[in-house]
């Protein structure tokens, strides 16, 4: 059973998030969720245990900010998987949580199949990064160029946007939701440093992997 640390200064936030992940389930399991109110109390929390497999944690908290407290969790936690949950629109703070080590950026607005197709994403071994932070120009993050990045899953995706096939034909056709399809189709685009799905193909076809 996988156990998970949830670190935000609002209660209601806390149980409403430790809630959809017991009842939805990440990788057919229901996880072991903790709750932490503040830095203070998850340094505590991960003190006790050194094996965490995830932790989600917000930016704007009384005491340490999230950003700070990342570098801690990474420092004790190296294995650990670790994502920013914020209700932030900020490029800056995606920029700096990708760059200190975050595996992904999920906004608090996101709906919950978006968000649990993003933590999917981020446990098959991609970043997750807002589609309204993506589409500003001033994001600021260089995407990688590697194609290891793309999962299987994505790979198939790419076909089917060579295909030119829309969102809701490829979710059917892979027994996806359209949230899941929307977010692997995000990453290719960061994976491959472009805005569109024409652009996503041209990069694709140019790396020789379609």
């Amino acid at each position: 059973m996988s156990k998970i640390l949830i670190i935000d200064d609002h209660p209601l936030f806390r149980d409403s998030l430790s809630g959809i992940l017991k009842k939805e389930k990440l990788n057919g399991e229901s996880p072991q969720i903790l709750l932490a109110k503040d830095a203070a109390h998850a340094l505590k929390i991960i003190h006790q245990n050194n094996d965490l497999d995830m932790v989600l944690s917000d930016i704007d908290m009384p005491g340490m900010d999230g950003l700070t407290l990342l570098q801690h969790i990474q420092t004790y936690l190296p294995n650990a998987i670790i994502v920013m949950i914020s209700g932030s629109e900020s490029s800056l703070d995606v920029q700096k949580a990708i760059k200190l080590g975050a595996k992904g950026f999920i906004q608090k607005s996101s709906e919950t199949s978006v968000l649990l197709a993003a933590l999917q994403l981020i446990l098959a071994g991609g970043t997750y990064i807002p589609p309204l932070i993506l589409d500003q120009q001033s994001v600021g993050i260089e995407p990688r160029q590697d194609t290891v990045s793309l999962t299987a899953r994505q790979m198939d995706i790419l076909q089917h946007l060579h295909q030119g096939q829309q969102n809701k034909v490829i979710a059917y056709q892979l027994n996806l939701s359209e949230a899941t399809v929307k977010v692997h189709v995000r990453h290719v685009f960061s994976v491959l440093g472009v805005k569109n799905r024409t652009q996503a193909v041209q990069r694709a076809l140019e790396l020789g992997i379609l």
